[in-house]
């Protein structure tokens, strides 16, 4: 990220989102919000998603990681949590949906102030109000203390929480990663559903080709991917921070699960994971 700039990357996220509405119909994550929140036309939309061969996997995981995230965090608010904490939010708009409204739970939304900024002007443009339950937190992750900001928000300590961290693993700094990890874990019974990426030997030719111009291009944005893990590294990691119970879906179960309701689905094996662990 360049300073002062709301992250480009926040904004792919947000164009693939609104891209599955338009090409998918909403099929893995029904979104009404991800469009208006965009603030660009159809066309606009379909060009970006048509730019690649392979731009229809991006939209597949995408989808595919929000809607496994929101299912375990329903499945959590049923047992009792009502702190969500979205790490990483950029034009997310789970807070605009919130199916448990009625439960008075508390969304904070966790993210750069620039990038949180640029989210404030884009839903003042599309007349979205922000939901009583949402709470704005500005971090900078690599050097702020997200238990503090989060604390000064409101956020109650002593009470169990759901985290997504969705679209942020790669971008962090082993240490940044570890670090975040043991805020979460110092709050009793937690949860996290977040993304990794594997080491390139993983993907196939073709995304391998696709990955090096992406990492190109992250770099003349002044945005580089940090970590990839193995995903028996990544479950020791989660089991020396106390974490169990770890459900790791690999890319080839997503495509299985949720590649049908993507139009034009592209074949290529991708290294990309989701997870969910509970403390």
């Amino acid at each position: 990220m360049k300073p002062g700039e709301p992250s480009r990357t926040a904004l792919m996220i947000a164009r693939q989102r609104a891209a599955h509405q338009v090409l998918d119909h909403g099929s893995i994550l029904y979104d009404p919000f991800a469009m208006k929140i965009l603030g660009e036309d159809e066309k606009g939309v379909l060009q970006f998603a048509n730019q690649h061969s392979l731009a229809s996997i991006g939209r597949l995981f995408t989808a595919a990681r929000s809607r496994i995230a929101e299912d375990a965090l329903s499945k959590a608010v049923e047992r009792g949590i009502r702190q969500i904490v979205i790490l990483g939010a950029g034009l997310d708009t789970f807070a605009l949906r919130n199916p448990h409204g009625a439960r008075q739970i508390r969304i904070y939304e966790v993210d750069h102030p620039a990038t949180q900024a640029w989210k404030g002007q884009r839903l003042a443009e599309a007349q979205i109000a922000l939901p009583p339950w949402l709470i704005l937190v500005p971090v900078d992750f690599e050097r702020d203390d997200v238990g503090e900001k989060l604390v000064a928000a409101g956020f109650q300590q002593n009470s169990p929480a759901f985290f997504t961290w969705l679209g942020v693993v790669p971008y962090l700094t082993r240490d940044a990663i570890g670090r975040t990890l043991d805020y979460m874990s110092s709050i009793q019974n937690s949860e996290v559903v977040f993304d990794y990426m594997e080491p390139p030997q993983a993907f196939s030719e073709e995304m391998r080709q696709l990955v090096k111009e992406r990492t190109e291009q992250l770099e003349k944005m002044d945005e580089r991917w940090a970590s990839r893990f193995e995903p028996a590294g990544i479950a020791a990691i989660l089991r020396s921070h106390g974490f169990s119970g770890i459900e790791d879906i690999s890319f080839e179960e997503i495509a299985s699960r949720f590649g049908p309701a993507v139009q034009g689905l592209a074949p290529g094996h991708a290294g990309l994971h989701v997870v969910h662990a509970k403390h």
